[in-house]
């Protein structure tokens, strides 16, 4: 649960070197494979930020908009964000101080996660790509974990002729569960955030969640 909010981040993209690629039929195919490769590559070897270049436009938007929301003091920037987009800022905050989130960017934030083991040392390998499918400009992946299907796929979709990770699906999929969660404590969707994050150990001279 403490790496909760990172896996919003790059949970879809992470994939194991110690499972076997099922074939690729077409040159689309493999042309999302290797973005797919490229990125777990990057992640095996701790260099976040040489996956961000490999998102979408959509993406990196999103993920700067989690980390300026994560920058600004208060709760009105972190009630602009969807819930799962809330949960990651917040957990941002948890984890960085105000000076490292001032002048880090969303490189600088998965470059730190990677070294940190924020995902923990097995996520990484525990996940890899399965049978792609390709419809005009968009595709997706089934993402396997411990091989077996995850309960989202990995999208991508084609961005100036290059095939790029689209990682807005799992934000989605994410604040409908923390929504659906939240609904079933009994709590608002603010009030439960707070609550899951403030069962996690905050790091010392990080901002505090109230």
């Amino acid at each position: 649960m403490r790496v909760a909010f990172l896996a919003f981040f790059i949970i879809l993209i992470a994939a194991a070197t110690s499972f076997a690629a099922p074939p690729r039929e077409t040159p689309e195919e493999r042309a999302v494979a290797a973005t797919f490769d490229a990125a777990r590559t990057a992640l095996t070897e701790k260099r976040g930020a040489a996956v961000i270049p490999l998102l979408t436009r959509n993406s990196v938007r999103t993920l700067e908009s989690v980390r300026d929301a994560a920058r600004q003091p208060g709760e009105a920037p972190l009630q602009r964000l969807e819930p799962a987009e809330r949960f990651a800022a917040m957990g941002l905050r948890r984890y960085l101080g105000p000076s490292e989130l001032r002048r880090m960017s969303v490189g600088d934030i998965a470059n730190h996660a990677l070294k940190a083991g924020w995902l923990g040392p097995n996520v990484i390998s525990r996940s890899s790509l399965g049978p792609v499918r390709v419809k005009g400009d968009r595709a997706s992946g089934l993402l396997m974990v411990d091989n077996r299907p995850a309960l989202v796929p990995a999208d991508f979709v084609r961005e100036g002729g290059a095939w790029k990770i689209d990682i807005t699906s799992v934000f989605n999929f994410g604040s409908q569960m923390l929504k659906g969660f939240a609904a079933m404590s009994g709590k608002d969707e603010a009030a439960y955030i707070d609550d899951l994050l403030n069962r996690m150990p905050a790091k010392s001279g990080a901002t505090t969640l109230r």
